[in-house]
């Protein structure tokens, strides 16, 4: 049975990959890289899947506003 998954965001890395957000079964959100080369065009291995509804997320939330502000000091 396949899950239902919805892209809710994508960052371009470079000219043959993307990172793509998406939440699947509407309870775990996929960080994963996508390839778009003339060889493969799909998701990699690369990426990360959690649970939305237990103690991660807001985990996850505090560990972004931590990188962004050490991206800050670095400019």
């Amino acid at each position: 049975m396949t899950q239902k998954q919805k892209e809710v965001a994508r960052v371009k890395l470079n000219d043959t990959s993307d990172l793509v957000a998406t939440i699947v079964a509407d309870e775990k959100l996929d960080l994963r890289v996508f390839l778009h080369t003339d060889n493969y065009t799909g998701p990699t291995k690369r990426g990360v899947r959690f649970y939305l509804w237990d103690d991660i997320w807001p985990e996850f939330k505090k560990l972004i506003d931590k990188v962004d502000k050490e991206v800050k000091e670095l400019e």
